[in-house]
């Protein structure tokens, strides 16, 4: 709970009053690796906050195939943000790709947090408006960018997570092949 109330307390301090409500509303909870926090055509509707370790949300098509939407590191929030904001059951699954501490809390405490303390809300509404920047500039990047350019954005936005992440998910997420993965690598191991 501490690394979220570090998180809260960058942005704006945190009375007392805050601290106890937040201690009851969230969940904090370890995770091992490949650990389903959330699945696939659940009515769970939950932020998550990762404390440590990367989490990621993955859409599996009907023939297996998965499909990696987000990487969430420490100080990330990470959701199916669909279900979150629509009467609608889970698209996305939520795993932990390594040992990860997270933080849980259901839309509707959150929801009277925004209502008792207005600060609050505005905290997550920033926090909204970068995961919409990130998601667009994602997008744009899945659009435009060759895979040598989208593996290079990759790796300085996920350094560290980098090694821990098998390949297919890196692939999966860059929308390119793990052979097309193996190749850039080896183009810039070369250069």
């Amino acid at each position: 709970m501490k690394e979220l109330i570090e998180y809260i307390e960058g942005k704006l301090p945190i009375s007392n009053e805050i601290l106890s409500e937040l201690k009851a509303r969230v969940v904090e909870k370890n995770l091992v690796k490949g650990e389903i926090i959330l699945s696939e055509n659940s009515a769970k509707k939950i932020q998550i906050f990762v404390a440590s370790g990367c989490l990621r949300s993955f859409y599996k098509t009907e023939n297996g195939k998965d499909h990696t939407l987000q990487f969430a590191i420490k100080n990330w929030w990470i959701s199916d943000y669909i279900t979150l904001f629509k009467e609608e059951n889970t698209l996305l699954s939520i795993e932990s790709l390594s040992h990860s501490k997270v933080m849980i809390i259901r839309k509707d405490h959150l929801e009277q947090l925004y209502v008792k303390y207005p600060e609050f809300e505005v905290i997550q509404r920033k926090n909204l408006e970068n995961r919409v920047t990130a998601l667009q500039k994602r997008i744009l990047g899945l659009l435009t960018l060759t895979a040598k350019e989208k593996y290079q954005q990759f790796v300085e936005d996920y350094a560290i997570f980098e090694k821990v992440i098998p390949n297919y998910q890196i692939a999966s997420f860059l929308g390119i092949t793990p052979e097309s993965l193996s190749r850039v690598r080896k183009e810039i191991a070369n250069s």
